[in-house]
């Protein structure tokens, strides 16, 4: 068996992002960009006000109480540049509303006495007060979104403003869920003796589709000669990546390794030294990936976060992929680890900017119940020494 490094290094070896995508603005959020936005305009592209106010000239508002001649058209956002701001004179702007040349500052409406066609100011503003000068937030030919980034609202802001209505993103792996396994019935269906409900595939669909990722579930998948070999016939046609769980162990009927080499993939590891999760496989078949996650839910879960997730967030162009990882202080003791790198249920709380994590007591692969319950997993080494409260551990957040 191969350990959990040597794993995601063969992911990642095998996996490359998609040929690149240009989509609407609307549609980007979330998706890693490709290549950079560059603005093709100040921003603000003109110089503004950013008060209901008066553009004046400092000299002629030096001393507070004298008049000024008021010009008769006041300046509203949306309006043409008017007309340079002269001597003894005084232009009454609205928010956003484009400035007048040689104004040097903005005094609010409320500081400003209107008589008779004229304005008097009490007070003497500081130079370029209320003044949103043009390019000060965002030059000509500057990045404003970098390549390798996820998308975000900001982001979207960002690049309307630089004229982007179109950004090109790598492409979201599409994936196709498949459970196997005589013993299980749908969601819907009561089981009779000896029969389980599915609840790998629902799971598995989720967790795609809770990243973006595209994901459709195929009708459960018998362990029989027939319905394997034409789940593995059809992989490619309609994904990227086919994920199966179960039929990956030692067993008589854990058939899928076998016939997918037959099938024309490449098995590029099958076994890794990890608890849970110990069977899982993983193969190519050219631009096609197939996932073989063990049954247990738990397992498939866990697998699903530590190596399929890594894999679909290279795909995706995404420069950190995999689910995220943070050091947390221990609750309570943990054991010394086993022989195989271990991954365990538990809870993660900040508390003052502290993460504290507690793990959870779990019956095995199988305790659904006590996994849906954790939001994160830690991380414990093979062989580990026992750890005391308060040490520091990885978590692999869920």
């Amino acid at each position: 068996m191969i350990s959990v490094e040597e794993a995601l290094s063969i992911i990642a070896a095998n996996v490359v992002p998609g040929q690149v995508e240009r989509i609407p603005l609307e549609e980007s959020l979330e998706r890693v960009l490709a290549r950079d936005v560059v603005s093709d305009t100040d921003w603000p592209p003109f110089q503004t006000s950013a008060m209901d106010g008066y553009a004046v000239r400092l000299a002629d508002v030096s001393r507070p109480g004298e008049p000024l001649l008021e010009r008769s058209e006041p300046v509203a956002a949306g309006d043409s540049l008017p007309g340079p701001l002269h001597p003894g004179e005084a232009v009454r702007v609205m928010t956003g509303a484009p400035l007048p040349d040689a104004t040097e500052a903005v005094i609010p409406v409320e500081r400003a006495r209107r008589e008779e066609g004229h304005v008097i100011f009490e007070t003497v503003p500081a130079p370029g007060a209320h003044i949103r000068r043009r390019g000060e937030s965002i030059r000509q030919g500057s990045r404003v979104v970098c390549a390798g980034q996820r998308v975000r609202p900001a982001d979207i802001a960002l690049a309307a403003l630089a004229g982007a209505d179109k950004l090109t993103v790598f492409p979201r792996p599409r994936v196709v869920i498949a459970a196997t396994g005589n013993e299980l019935v749908p969601a819907g269906e009561k089981p009779r003796p000896g029969q389980i409900r599915d609840s790998n595939g629902p799971m598995l669909v989720s967790l795609c589709r809770a990243r973006g990722w595209p994901a459709a579930e195929r009708r459960l998948v018998a362990d029989e000669a027939t319905d394997i070999p034409a789940l593995f016939d059809s992989a490619g046609k309609e994904e990227e990546v086919l994920v199966t769980s179960g039929g990956v162990s030692a067993g008589d009927f854990d058939l899928l390794p076998g016939i997918a080499r037959r099938r024309g993939f490449e098995i590029l590891f099958h076994g890794v030294s990890i608890r849970p999760g110990k069977p899982i496989a993983f193969a190519r078949r050219g631009g096609t990936l197939w996932f073989g996650l063990p049954g247990n839910p738990v397992s498939s879960s866990v697998c699903f976060h530590l190596f399929v997730r890594f894999a679909l967030g290279r795909l995706e162009g995404d420069p950190s992929p995999g689910a995220p990882r943070v050091a947390a202080h221990l609750e309570r003791d943990l054991p010394p680890g086993g022989a195989r790198e271990t991954y365990r249920d538990a809870i993660l709380t900040n508390a003052g900017g502290v993460e504290r994590v507690e793990p959870l007591t779990s019956a095995g692969s199988h305790d659904i119940a006590t996994h849906a319950s954790a939001n994160a997993l830690i991380r414990i080494p093979a062989n580990a020494e026992p750890q005391a409260a308060g040490s520091k551990v990885e978590c692999v957040l869920l």
